[in-house]
């Protein structure tokens, strides 16, 4: 087979770049320490989890309550991801764009929900996350070394108490 001059230029151009890539990814080192880095992809991936999870939610929930608090979480965690992307770009932190084994299991399991069910299971989901979220935000809130992680945590914790508080409520009816 004959080796075409353009297909190898492409691909020796393309093997360069990502060369260079690699090269400036390595130069690009978090400037936070390891618990604040981790703080950060944490709450990257469940944000990203909460948004897939809710959008779910706003498609398959059967009451017009939980549809309607599932567009919120939509709403108020796509724009808490956008600013989590903005903070950890600043801190040269790389956010995953793979969810968590665990949230694609919880995925596929509220898949398989229907009507009450989904609604039942799909709030019971969004309280457990919820608890577990908040408690990592306090943490961050009262121990992350970095001021702008600690200030992002300290500004998003009362929209997660406000999710959590409407999560219960739902489910008491």
């Amino acid at each position: 087979m004959k080796s075409n001059p353009i297909t190898f230029a492409i691909l020796l151009a393309v093997a360069a770049g990502s060369l260079t890539t690699l090269a400036s990814a390595e130069n690009k080192k978090s400037s936070l320490n390891s618990h604040d880095e981790k703080f950060v992809k944490e709450a990257g991936a469940s944000g990203m989890a909460e948004v897939k999870i809710a959008t779910l939610g706003t498609q398959k929930a059967e009451r017009a309550d939980v549809k309607n608090l599932a567009t919120m979480l939509v709403a108020d965690h796509t724009k808490a991801n956008s600013e989590l992307s903005s903070l950890a770009a600043s801190k040269n932190v790389e956010l995953s764009a793979v969810i968590d084994p665990s949230d694609a299991s919880t995925f596929k399991d509220l898949e398989k929900e229907s009507g009450k069910g989904f609604d039942k299971a799909f709030l019971s989901d969004l309280e457990k996350a919820h608890k577990n979220t908040i408690s990592s935000f306090e943490d961050a809130e009262k121990n992350a070394s970095d001021a702008d992680v600690k200030s992002w945590a300290s500004k998003t914790l009362p929209t997660l108490r406000a999710h959590l508080d409407k999560i219960k409520e739902l489910e008491a009816k």
